[in-house]
């Protein structure tokens, strides 16, 4: 099962995005501040990290940062306003693996699932090649 991590101040906003997730079986926990996610990112319990811009302790940007250096294999997910091109510059280099609208449904959250799906079949594809 895929576990997600929602860092906003406002959960309610992701009411669409959430029950998306859980009609694919894929449990959403939400928190309101950057140091909780920290702490619940700690435990080793997440797959997928999804952050607004801006949480009420830090910026989604620094939340990534910190998040990278306590596992650098976290998946992570921005809801941003920025632009394709200054979303590409802010987050260049911290493995971000797309940008959500401000309110994301259930298209973004099934191109995500796609994508970690492509991600994981490329990932076990190497895994097999590599033990030949």
């Amino acid at each position: 099962m895929i576990k997600v991590l929602l860092a906003s101040r406002n959960s309610a906003l992701f009411s669409d995005m959430i029950d998306a997730f859980q009609s694919h079986n894929v449990r959403i926990d939400p928190v309101q501040s950057g140091s909780n996610a920290l702490t619940m990112i700690a435990d080793g319990l997440y797959n997928l990290l999804i952050t607004d811009e801006d949480l009420s302790d830090m910026s989604g940007k620094t939340l990534i940062e910190k998040t990278i250096t306590l596992n650098p294999f976290m998946n992570c997910v921005v809801v941003s306003t920025l632009s394709h091109k200054d979303f590409h510059e802010e987050f260049e280099g911290l493995g971000v693996l797309m940008q959500f609208p401000p309110i994301p449904g259930t298209t973004d959250v099934q191109n995500l699932l796609d994508h970690l799906d492509k991600i994981h079949c490329l990932y076990k594809n190497k895994l097999r090649s590599q033990g030949e």
